[in-house]
């Protein structure tokens, strides 16, 4: 984790904190790269912010002997899509030739295919409507053999959900967006949602260490 979150250095004090406060306060980095479920082959980061996920596979790179077991992770192409361009060009700085980041809508843009799919903290930031539109385009790039990897926050859980309801409300007054509309569901709701598109999925609590109420959805194709 601090070798991925030294890549952000260069991008200043705020970027590198960041990073490394992210991926190693935030159970879903680790929890995602030390699981079973990434897939061999591409590996497609939708909404990928300042490509923290990524970075850890960059980082495998960096030092072959760290993680052995991964060493077929050390060949996966690296795609990540990024609706903000400063946050994109952050992305892009820090993971250099190691992947390549599309600064675009994917609800709008065709999206690279991908063995490996995440979304992580994305649909919640919109519409009802436009999640539909987004995770309809995240599975047209889905392979066929593929997973789909989504972390979002959980509308049954209770506190923890209003804690991350309050948690976004109050960066979006920060950032300047107050204004978007947030949409949130329940585990099972998504679980309905991705069945019904002919998927299998599973899910895994996601906040250990955390008082927030977020949940991992894992779909894969019947």
């Amino acid at each position: 984790m601090r070798i991925s979150s030294a890549r952000y250095r260069a991008d200043g004090e705020i970027a590198w904190r960041f990073a490394r406060g992210k991926l190693s306060g935030d159970p879903v980095y680790r929890a995602v790269w030390e699981g079973p479920w990434i897939r061999p082959g591409p590996v497609v980061d939708i909404g990928c912010g300042q490509g923290l996920m990524l970075s850890l596979f960059a980082g495998s790179r960096e030092q072959p002997d760290l993680y052995p077991q991964f060493a077929w992770r050390r060949e996966c192409p690296l795609y990540g899509i990024e609706t903000r361009p400063a946050v994109a060009h952050i992305a892009q700085r820090a993971l250099a030739v190691e992947a390549r980041i599309l600064d675009s809508d994917a609800r709008t843009t065709p999206l690279p295919t991908g063995q490996t799919l995440l979304l992580f903290d994305v649909l919640h930031m919109m519409s009802a409507g436009d999640q539909d539109a987004l995770l309809d385009a995240a599975l047209a790039a889905l392979s066929s053999d593929g997973v789909l990897l989504i972390r979002e926050a959980d509308a049954s859980a209770g506190w923890r959900f209003r804690l991350v309801r309050w948690a976004n409300r109050g960066k979006a007054l920060l950032k300047g967006y107050s204004s978007r509309s947030f949409h949130f569901r329940s585990s099972i709701a998504w679980k309905s949602w991705l069945e019904s598109r002919g998927l299998a999925v599973e899910t895994h609590p996601m906040h250990a260490g955390t008082p927030f109420g977020n949940h991992l959805l894992i779909a894969r194709r019947r």
